[in-house]
């Protein structure tokens, strides 16, 4: 296995029985010369070594090859880490209460990347408990530490020291503390985060203002509006998207009158984007449905195959669309049947076989594959979740 990741003599898939068979045999005389070679391909810079070598340590030792797991990872070698970060969140969700203990014991160490590693990894398995050690870490002096630890905050949903941390850190000077404060808050589900997050709206930092409009979405609170509204006249063109999903999410008069505005506008791009938000907001005004009506039977196929979308993953009543999905079958686009033969089981279950059948020898190469896996799933056992849009 080492001399193959160093000559690279053959490829993965004929070096992969022997790693299976490494990584289920149990046999810890083999962790120093694996962890030797580990530290070898380290200072080699070798992410492929790496990689391999982690998955059989950590097939072999478990939850007790974190430690050095975590300290490959702390070494930086242009990759994205994937693989790496993969093996580690399994052995943390493998046994939560062993693998706590090892993170902890680098989050109260000296070493600056190593602590980092640690606060990322404790964010997996932390506990009430270590909300004030997370609180401490988040004044840290180093802003990457601030950032990794916000992230790691748990439960601030439920927890009003954990969220007093997360609402002091929107004050942050690093931008990326702020961001990852915001996301954090967007997803706790507290009204009382709305306010400071709207006072971000006016943050100097496009990528703060673009994660508070998503945030603000996320939170559905009609008390966002006016801030989202003028997010809309924001010069950063993400910033601009984000608001206008985000005041779809949170619905209501004022919201839908500024998206039925933006799905009369010549511009075919933000039509898209009004056909997105206001299927979030199909519940909220009865002026939705008809103007979703008509943008599903727009004369530019992106914005009716865009809509097709929005109403897939904004979910709903199963047959409120069925209709208007039937009359879309034959649409003459094939971006638009491709989204028809994807939504059809969600927003017209009743005539999905159908529709789905004559897809099955459509002239487009995509509608047809698609229309197969489709068909596959009609008879398959039902599984929990929403539906997904393409």
């Amino acid at each position: 296995m080492v001399r193959h990741a160093v000559e690279l003599e053959d490829d993965y898939d004929a070096i992969a029985p022997t790693l299976r068979e490494l990584e289920a045999c149990g046999d810890i005389t083999l962790v120093p010369h694996l962890t030797e070679a580990l530290d070898r391909f380290l200072d080699e810079g070798n992410f492929y070594g790496r990689d391999l070598i982690a998955g059989v340590l950590a097939g072999i030792h478990g939850v007790a090859a974190l430690p050095a797991l975590l300290r490959a990872s702390a070494r930086d070698l242009g990759d994205d880490q994937d693989s790496l970060q993969a093996e580690i969140i399994d052995l943390l969700h493998g046994d939560r209460p062993a693998a706590r203990r090892a993170v902890l014991d680098l989050v109260t160490g000296n070493a600056l990347e190593l602590r980092r590693e640690g606060l990322w990894a404790l964010g997996f398995v932390a506990e009430a408990q270590d909300v004030e050690l997370l609180a401490a870490a988040a004044t840290d002096a180093d802003p990457k530490i601030r950032s990794v630890t916000i992230a790691s905050i748990p439960d601030s949903a439920a927890d009003d020291r954990a969220f007093k941390v997360l609402i002091d850190a929107l004050r942050d000077l690093d931008e990326q503390v702020r961001v990852s404060a915001i996301s954090q808050l967007g997803y706790s589900g507290r009204a009382d985060a709305v306010m400071p997050l709207v006072a971000l709206a006016a943050d100097l930092a496009p990528r703060v203002r673009s994660m508070t409009a998503y945030a603000l979405g996320q939170l559905g609170n009609r008390e966002a509006t006016p801030a989202l509204l003028r997010l809309l006249n924001d010069p950063d063109s993400h910033v601009r998207e984000n608001a206008r999903s985000a005041l779809g999410a949170v619905g209501g008069p004022t919201a839908v009158d500024a998206l039925l505005t933006l799905a009369a506008d010549e511009d075919p791009e933000l039509r898209i984007d009004a056909a997105h938000a206001l299927a979030k907001a199909v519940d909220s005004d009865p002026r939705v449905a008809p103007q979703l009506t008509a943008l599903a039977r727009d004369d530019q196929a992106v914005v009716r195959a865009a809509t097709i979308r929005g109403l897939a993953s904004a979910g709903g009543s199963p047959t409120h669309w069925q209709k208007l999905l039937v009359e879309l079958a034959t649409d003459p686009a094939p971006d638009v049947r491709q989204r028809v033969a994807v939504a059809a089981r969600h927003l017209a279950p009743d005539a999905a076989p159908d529709i789905l059948h004559r897809y099955a020898s459509d002239p487009d190469p995509v509608v047809r594959r698609l229309a197969g896996t489709e068909l596959g799933r009609l008879t398959a056992p039902p599984t929990a979740g929403g539906p997904v849009g393409i």
